[in-house]
């Protein structure tokens, strides 16, 4: 693996070593994303950051907060109920939602000069290594067509008994813009493994001698999650064709001249898309000996486990969109389209219970319909509205309506930026919801439809010195799932949730301060548990050396959550299960690091000192993410990050 990586560092070397020599062209970089079911190009800035680098991870990425058995590979569930995402349509994939590349989440680039990053992060601990590389390269092969790839991968020896982890995921992806034909592809794959230990025997043992490792654990059991992807968009615009004059920079003998020239711009009045996407979701569960004392029931085999669930999908789009651009009486773009969805899913032979690995599969097909109305273009107000309703299938009924609108405008010298949005879903419990069979879980429920209404609001104001941002969240939850002693219930009734989250950050020529609040409540605690409080705060120092050719970040970071009833892991189901014994939290997690960034070079390095109260605090069992499950003691890690363009 080793040797591989190798290899394909020094290839890209070659490839800039080579268009390097090639003549003076100015670098430019577009980046974007095809993140819904529209395929409408989301513009992004190239992910250049140097600030706060080393607290950069799967999971502090993924959300301020995580419920997780405090590894770096681990499944995991933000703690803030709205920052909980949905990446794939399957209830034991959902949760390695932080490590899974989708098609949704593949970032397209248009390149002048072939672009690249590098990415290393390294634990240094004696025996509990753990080693994070990621590589991305792009590249235009004319200034329309663009081909590239990302790979990362992450191991983490684990601090614990029968807690490692490693997961490999990338991407490998292209596009084609012209006048009026475009086209969007994309492959992406991802393999997560990691050894479940059941948590520890006895969380005292915290506060004794033993080292982590040697702390008695109930469990030793392994987890394999596997996700596969293609995707393939293709529009063609109609558009109405205007000329224009402009001017361009020529190099004669050396001497820039500007020269007259005329320019064709093509405004799409309709386009039409279609999408093919198709997604396999597969999870693995595995002990070599089933009956440790962890589990009471054994149905399929008494003597090891080795469930499986699978979910393939198969979704096709066709879409017809009135482009906005074209519209100049009424301002806005409207979009119908409409799509289906074809699912298979994989099941225990339930005639066969006692013998091993004998499966059966269940297809279902849906179609939905569905339409936008939307104004992206324009100074003062910019809004959408859409929505699909599932006309024919398992599914049928099953509906969402969403809608929001932003605005800015000039406050004094500087600019507010207000926005809203609402969202009314009513959604289908997963198949798997309704029917699963396994070695040590079964169940057959008749679930209804969940109903969802949700509404948010935000307001910021950035200033030179002080840049506020609130954010107002409610969401009202009718029939909710949830999972408990392994089990998915549903609850016949309403729950009320309420997030409010305040952003301040702070900056000065030299000391600089970020503050994240969170408060969250929830009406009823047994079915949707989370803490009232998250903190996290950063102070660190920022500034420019040597003729503003080195920036550094000195600085410390503070991460705390208030106590609550954190969900207990179930490693058989991989479930986040509910219970009202044991609260978590009130514990803080405290850390150092620095930054160093060489501009020439565009080369960042940091270090981090991870959890450094735990130097003092060792004898604390409050040190727990969830139930069972302790925090990584201290460790130092170091990395770098490389760009290489022109």
């Amino acid at each position: 693996m080793r040797r591989s990586w190798l290899i394909l560092v020094c290839l890209i070397a070659v490839v800039h070593v080579a268009t390097a020599k090639g003549p003076t062209v100015v670098s430019r970089i577009r980046t974007w994303e095809m993140n819904n079911p529209m395929a409408v190009a989301d513009t992004m800035k190239v992910d250049s950051a140097f600030l706060n680098m080393p607290m950069r991870e799967a999971l502090t990425d993924y959300s301020l907060s995580n419920v997780s058995n405090g590894q770096l590979v681990s499944a995991a569930m933000s703690r803030l109920y709205f920052d909980r995402t949905k990446r794939v349509d399957d209830p034991f994939g959902m949760l390695y939602d932080a490590y899974t590349v989708t098609p949704q989440t593949v970032r397209y680039y248009n390149t002048t000069l072939p672009y690249s990053r590098l990415h290393y992060r390294k634990g240094f601990t004696s025996y509990h290594e753990d080693n994070d590389l990621s590589v991305l390269f792009s590249g235009n092969l004319n200034p329309r067509l663009n081909l590239g790839f990302e790979m990362n991968y992450l191991t983490d020896v684990g601090h614990y008994a029968n807690q490692s982890g490693k997961t490999y995921n990338g991407s490998v992806f292209g596009s084609y813009n012209g006048n009026h034909y475009a086209l969007h592809a994309a492959f992406t794959w991802n393999r997560l493994s990691c050894f479940d230990n059941g948590g520890l025997k006895d969380v005292s043992e915290l506060a004794g001698k033993l080292e982590p490792e040697d702390m008695p654990v109930r469990l030793n059991a392994m987890a394999g999650y596997r996700y596969l992807a293609g995707y393939m968009n293709h529009s063609y615009s109609i558009t109405y064709d205007r000329t224009y004059h402009d001017t361009i920079e020529v190099d004669v003998n050396g001497v820039i001249e500007r020269r007259d020239t005329v320019k064709t711009e093509y405004i799409p009045m309709i386009t039409f898309n279609y999408t093919f996407e198709t997604n396999n979701s597969n999870r693995r569960y595995i002990e070599h000996t089933a009956k440790q004392g962890f589990y009471d029931t054994c149905y399929v085999n008494p003597t090891s486990t080795r469930d499986s669930s699978d979910v393939l999908t198969i979704k096709n789009t066709v879409a017809v969109t009135f482009e906005e651009a074209f519209n100049k009486k009424l301002k806005f773009g409207a979009t119908v389209y409409a799509y289906n969805e074809c699912q298979r899913h994989m099941l225990l032979n339930t005639d066969s219970l006692w013998q091993d690995s004998i499966y059966r599969y269940k297809w279902t097909n849906n179609t939905f319909v569905g339409g936008a109305l939307y104004k992206n273009m324009g100074k003062w107000v910019k809004y959408g509205f859409d929505g699909d309703v599932c006309v024919i299938g398992y599914k049928i009924g099953e509906f969402h309506v969403h809608g929001h609108l932003n605005t800015d405008f000039r406050v004094g010298k500087d600019t507010m930026y207000i926005s809203a949005e609402a969202t009314v879903k009513n959604e289908t419990p997963s198949y798997y919801h309704q029917h699963y069979y396994s070695n040590h879980l079964q169940w057959e429920n008749d679930f209804s439809k969940t109903y969802r209404i949700h509404a948010g609001a935000k307001i910021a104001y950035p200033t030179t010195w002080v840049k506020p941002k609130l954010e107002f969240d409610f969401e009202n939850l009718s029939k909710a799932i949830y999972f408990q002693d392994g089990h998915p219930v549903q609850h016949d009734g309403h729950v009320q949730l309420i997030q409010a989250r305040a952003q301040v950050d702070i900056t000065t020529p030299w000391v600089n301060l970020e503050n994240r609040v969170v408060y969250q409540h929830s009406t009823n605690d047994a079915i949707v548990s989370v803490p009232a409080l998250i903190l996290y705060h950063n102070l660190y120092y920022h500034g420019s050396w040597f003729k503003r050719n080195l920036d550094t970040q000195f600085g410390v970071d503070l991460r705390y959550f208030t106590r609550y009833h954190a969900p207990v892991f179930d490693p058989a189901s991989g479930q986040f299960c509910n219970q009202t014994t044991t609260l978590v939290g009130n514990y803080p997690v405290l850390s150092v690091y620095a930054g160093l960034f060489v501009r020439r070079l565009r080369l960042r390095f940091f270090a981090q000192y991870q959890h450094l109260n735990h130097l003092f605090m060792k004898d604390n069992t409050d040190r727990l993410t969830m139930p069972g499950y302790a925090m990584n003691p201290d460790v130092f890690r170091a990395g770098l990050v490389w760009q290489f363009y022109r």
